[in-house]
């Protein structure tokens, strides 16, 4: 037979106390609720818990007063767990666990979380870098507070909130002659030697923008890093469509590059913040006004390349 948390409470109080009655005033509920509780006690465990004298009220038995101290420890454990989850609601503080799909995540993520963790010491994060697919999945599994990827057919049971709209924009050498353009159009691109950006969702996309003119193209070279891919263009093999940009007009390597942004019918892809919906620990809420309000500054407007 189960004994629920509400039946030990009342056998708490009851041997505490010494009566039923004033266990049942204590717990604003009637005194058979009480005595119920612990003749359900009782059958649970198979034991006699209580001796019971009309005028004297109850007494714990030996057994009785082992298995108290049993409840007092678990009921302990029970509501120090719920006073745990009240304060992660409402404080910033344990394990931020963020999933992350955006190749260029380092020019931005460490300045969004750089404020929080100063102002809450009690606060640490865990990032892990994921494909799209992966980010989703990672959230509906709990890995993950919260995810930043594409928006590219979401899962639908994710709350999702657009962050920034990133253009598709051209990047060559700083030597280039398209560097020297105000715009590029995809057909001019399209005409170049070609480093793309082999992630997912991204690779077919800038594969079928290019495809788009018909020409057959010329790719020398695919890279699964934004900052290889920053790296082959400053070395002069080619150009590369991407979206979002670091603050440094440099590769790894020193090279000078250019973003040049594409005219014409070129969309772009969105950046998303996603996070499990209902209410959510007050450090997933901040992070997310965090991000929002970093992609709405001068500073993360300076990620993205327009005309």
């Amino acid at each position: 037979m189960d004994l629920s948390l509400r039946a030990m409470r009342y056998v708490r109080a009851a041997m505490r106390l010494g009566s039923i009655a004033a266990a049942a005033e204590e717990l604003n509920v009637a005194a058979s609720a009480v005595a119920v509780a612990l003749d359900q006690a009782e059958a649970a465990f198979g034991l006699v818990l209580v001796t019971r004298a009309r005028a004297k009220g109850i007494s714990p038995t030996t057994v009785g007063r082992d298995i108290l101290q049993r409840i007092d420890d678990l009921l302990e454990r029970y509501e120090a767990m719920l006073a745990n989850g009240a304060e992660m609601r409402s404080g910033l503080s344990g394990v931020l666990k963020i999933g992350y799909y955006a190749p260029i995540a380092p020019a931005f993520l460490p300045q969004v979380l750089a404020p929080l963790i100063a102002a809450n010491p009690g606060l640490s994060v865990a990032l892990e870098e994921c494909d799209n697919p992966q980010t989703q999945a990672g959230l509906l599994q709990g890995s993950f507070d919260a995810i930043l990827f594409v928006a590219a057919s979401p899962v639908p049971q994710i709350e999702v909130k657009h962050l920034i709209h990133a253009p598709n924009y051209c990047l060559c050498p700083a030597g280039h002659v398209f560097a020297a353009q105000q715009g590029v159009s995809l057909h001019e691109v399209a005409t170049q030697p070609l480093i793309i950006l082999d992630r997912p969702v991204v690779s077919t996309y800038y594969r079928e923008l290019l495809e788009r003119g018909g020409q057959k193209l010329h790719v020398v070279a695919t890279a699964n890093s934004t900052e290889m891919v920053r790296s082959l263009v400053g070395a002069g093999l080619g150009c590369a469509i991407l979206n979002m940009r670091p603050n440094t007009r440099h590769s790894y390597a020193g090279h000078a590059l250019s973003s040049v942004p594409i005219s014409g019918a070129s969309s772009g892809l969105t950046l998303c913040l996603g996070t499990i919906p209902g209410p959510c620990r007050l450090v997933v809420r901040a992070f997310s006004d965090a991000c929002s309000r970093h992609f709405a500054s001068d500073e993360g407007q300076e990620l993205i390349v327009t005309l």
